[in-house]
């Protein structure tokens, strides 16, 4: 688990980690081995987390109490919450399931603020990893969604996708520790419990290492997505061109590109164009069939093909934030002010990593070579999306508001820095965008500072 950390960056020597904890042997045996790599001096824990869902009666509250005595042997502090799932699902018109994961979201990130916490550790394991990439391939999704869980996600991280169910809870037998059973994950009605309880193992009696080979597929799938998708930005800068409210593809260039990276090219027009939904391979491949001097729609936007160029149009009223004004434009390096909202933008750079100062709430520090040298500072609108930091897909940034627990009347005024693709780089105090990554090969980087 220490060397997949390592592989990862997921923590160094001082990060304060708090445990997700459950109850079960997953997430048992993440606290023990955290446990004991705070004891090495690897890391801190901060303490453990549990959520009560009010699912499961007696058993549940067993749980909570169980967690609570875990913490007490393993020294270290716990924060319970409840939530009622079912209440949650019915309200919101959703399954138990999603209402479910929401609910644990907001909660880690109470935990994590209460336990003075830097990321929240999760239990996914490679079983897990195996079960996602097979359920998304049933769904027909490209690299980036066969990709699966990240290491990182925002706050939380994945230290056990290369660790196994079966290995855990040997482990913690040898330790002579115990640990609480769901009866829920038994019943075979859930899709992942189909997937766990039949599928994998009639693929395991094809691969009896079948679980690896999928782990190891996501990782393959990461890297290529990782690579096509910075490709794709790379090849917009030649094709996609944005003015008057309306996008440009310069169907020549377009033409040139291999389909893979020409797809990538289209989707990222679409959801920059209109950001309220996700658009998929076949919304891409209908911009691609539009015959010459033709019309089509994909979902709101109006698609047409002139000479040379495919039009793409979004339909209905724009709608930028009133409260933020119109967008700011600024050159790296630069300052940029709004006298009314009363913050301040300073970018600094290029310069090389080493002489960036650290990140933190109001200092992010991009890729310069991503970045560009020209920038938009905007108001949210609903429907943006975002990529954060770690995480395989887009994220609505309403959705980033509500995880970070910002206020519906002050969510129009949180800075969003845009680049000249459109990509959103940093929802300013909260999340950096995953294409904006500073990684090894990073030649230079740009220092973007709020002042408030």
């Amino acid at each position: 688990m220490q060397a997949f950390a390592d592989r990862e960056g997921l923590w160094t020597p001082g990060t304060r980690v708090v445990a997700a904890v459950s109850g079960g042997s997953d997430s048992v045996a993440l606290a023990w081995l955290l446990h004991q790599l705070a004891a090495e001096g690897r890391l801190r824990l901060a303490g453990l987390a549990h959520l009560h869902h009010h699912l499961r009666g007696a058993d549940a509250d067993a749980d909570a109490a169980f967690v609570g005595d875990l913490a007490a042997r393993l020294g270290v502090p716990v924060q319970v919450g409840h939530a009622d799932v079912a209440a949650l699902a019915r309200d919101g018109r959703r399954s138990v399931e999603l209402a479910g994961r929401d609910a644990r979201l907001a909660f880690f990130e109470q935990a994590c603020e209460a336990l003075a916490g830097d990321v929240v550790a999760v239990a996914h394991t490679r079983g897990d990893q195996a079960e996602t990439v097979l359920f998304r391939l049933t769904r027909g999704s490209g690299p980036r969604g066969l990709a699966g869980m990240a290491p990182r996600n925002g706050i939380r991280i994945r230290p056990l996708l290369e660790v196994g169910r079966a290995e855990l809870q040997a482990w913690l037998v040898g330790l002579g520790e115990g640990w609480r059973e769901d009866a829920s994950n038994a019943v075979v009605g859930p899709s992942r419990n189909r997937l766990r309880h039949r599928v994998l193992p009639e693929l395991a009696a094809l691969n009896p290492r079948v679980e690896e080979a999928l782990a190891r597929a996501a990782r393959i799938q990461a890297a290529d997505a990782r690579l096509l998708d910075r490709l794709a930005a790379e090849a917009a800068a030649s094709v996609v061109a944005v003015e008057d409210g309306r996008t440009r593809l310069d169907s020549v260039e377009l033409a040139r590109l291999p389909d893979a990276l020409a797809r990538r090219v289209i989707l990222r027009a679409l959801e920059t164009l209109d950001p309220s939904r996700a658009y998929g391979w076949e919304e891409a491949d209908g911009v691609l069939r539009v015959p010459a001097a033709g019309r089509t729609r994909v979902g709101r936007i109006g698609v047409e093909r002139k000479p040379g160029e495919v039009v793409l149009i979004k339909r209905g009223p724009p709608s930028p934030s009133a409260e933020a004004g119109p967008p700011l434009t600024v050159d790296v390096p630069g300052r940029v002010s709004h006298p009314r909202l009363g913050w301040t933008l300073d970018i600094t750079g290029p310069m090389a990593p080493c002489e960036a100062p650290p990140p933190g709430v109001d200092c992010a520090v991009l890729d310069a070579t991503a970045l560009g040298r020209h920038l938009t500072i905007r108001g949210w609108r609903p429907g943006d999306r975002v990529q954060p930091l770690g995480l395989a897909g887009r994220k609505k940034v309403h959705d980033v508001f509500v995880d970070r627990k910002v206020p519906r009347d002050s969510r129009a005024l949180v800075p969003l820095i845009v680049d000249r693709l459109g990509r959103i780089a940093w929802v300013a105090g909260h999340v950096v965008g995953e294409a904006f990554r500073v990684t090894p090969h990073s030649s230079g980087v740009v220092v973007l500072t709020l002042r408030r």
